[in-house]
């Protein structure tokens, strides 16, 4: 090794030390509004920015469309959807905010979102969006009659009952623990996880109301969005670290999917957006998915989704006919140290380390409906070329 790799390698050492000290907690809940200061007539979506309104797919712009019908900006989707397209109602990449939303998800102004924090840690918060249940969702990209009703509902009611349990933190590395040891992946599988988040917060604020807790119960993916807001805080704090190729930011927008790397916090390094591989339902047949959505691509990243596949035999035995034939090793090859136990840590992805095996993170994603009409139609797999990495490194 020569003394730029050795440099180099230092560099990711130090950046990946930073990671594994972080503490995800969530600490509360609070509005778009209260902590980003430009929500007027604006939305924010997953991945990088869109390089123009005209190139929003139609999954992303069928949620933002009813997010602004929902703010009040627009009268119906139809005429929401021309001032997208427009320009008149802006959009912005939530990650370069330091917020996240799953799939086709969005926020906006009036929308609740999760802080979490590390209060240990001289870290700035990131906030996550909700995770919105099962049937009504931004992260679908349909157009849904009972969208609006239900965002009016969990960010009124449910999101008032959500603030009375945040008096003290909520450790989350506890809990991811738990999860991926009673089998979830945390990323694909969070049934476990969303349990155990649910069942703190039915603990910590009290009386529940009928509503409440039948949302919960039925809400299986209800942690993904909180082990979202975990990974992205923990990488967060490699920032800064010069010379260093870990991984920082990761998601994408249906068009675009980009990382941010350690050494160049704010700058986007994009490739086209790999469609998802992976078995579309029965009822279905016939319809593509559109290109890899999402900000939940954080948490592969940070050692578990599609790198944590070995503590989720149901996932993998799901995901099997779409896997690379070395998915066992990717975890070894692209994070920047040896996975420890989550109670000591949450781990990185490494460009550098990408480059050097030739190959990216596996990242276990939904598949949306390209046409914004079905939501989700399946699950898949995204395995990230080696190419962005190649070219972050570049930029580097």
């Amino acid at each position: 090794m020569d003394r730029l790799e050795h440099s180099a390698a230092a560099a990711d050492t130090l950046a990946a030390e930073k990671v594994m000290a972080v503490r995800p907690q969530c600490i509360g809940v609070r509005r778009l509004r209260d902590v980003i200061a430009d929500c007027a007539q604006r939305i924010f979506h997953a991945g990088p920015d869109y390089r123009s309104p005209q190139e929003i797919p139609a999954p992303v712009l069928h949620s933002a469309a009813q997010a602004a019908v929902f703010e009040g900006w627009s009268a119906s989707v139809d005429e929401a959807i021309a001032a997208l397209r427009a320009g008149r109602i802006r959009t912005a990449s939530a990650q370069a905010h330091r917020l996240l939303v799953p799939l086709s998800g969005v926020l906006s102004a009036s929308m609740t979102v999760f802080e979490i924090a590390d209060p240990a840690q001289a870290l700035a918060p990131v906030w996550v969006a909700l995770n919105e249940g099962q049937t009504h969702a931004t992260r679908l990209g349909r157009l849904d009659d009972g969208l609006v009703p239900h965002l009016r509902w969990l960010n009124g009611a449910f999101a008032d009952w959500l603030t009375g349990g945040f008096e003290t933190p909520l450790d989350l590395l506890p809990l991811l623990a738990e999860a991926r040891a009673q089998g979830d992946d945390c990323h694909a599988r969070t049934v476990v996880g969303s349990q155990l988040v649910s069942a703190a917060l039915l603990r910590r604020s009290p009386p529940v109301s009928e509503d409440v807790r039948a949302f919960l119960s039925e809400s299986p993916a209800f942690a993904l969005n909180v082990w979202m807001g975990a990974t992205a805080l923990a990488a967060s704090a490699a920032e800064g670290v010069e010379g260093a190729s870990i991984v920082t930011r990761a998601g994408g927008n249906g068009v675009e999917f980009g990382i941010q790397l350690a050494s160049r916090p704010g700058q986007w390094v994009c490739v086209p957006a790999p469609v998802p591989q992976g078995t579309i339902e029965p009822a279905h047949q016939g319809r593509q998915a559109v290109g890899a959505l999402g900000d939940s691509a954080v948490v592969d990243f940070a050692g578990l989704g599609g790198q944590s596949l070995q503590f989720a035999p149901l996932v993998a035995q799901g995901v099997a006919g779409s896997l690379p034939a070395d998915a066992a090793q990717r975890a070894v090859q692209v994070l920047a140290s040896k996975a420890p136990p989550l109670v000591r840590g949450l781990c990185a992805t490494a460009a550098a380390s990408c480059v050097a095996a030739g190959v990216g993170p596996l990242v276990l994603i939904g598949m949306i409906d390209a046409q914004g009409v079905a939501g989700r139609i399946g699950g898949g797999v995204v395995d990230v070329p080696a190419t962005l990495f190649e070219r972050a490194l570049q930029a580097h």
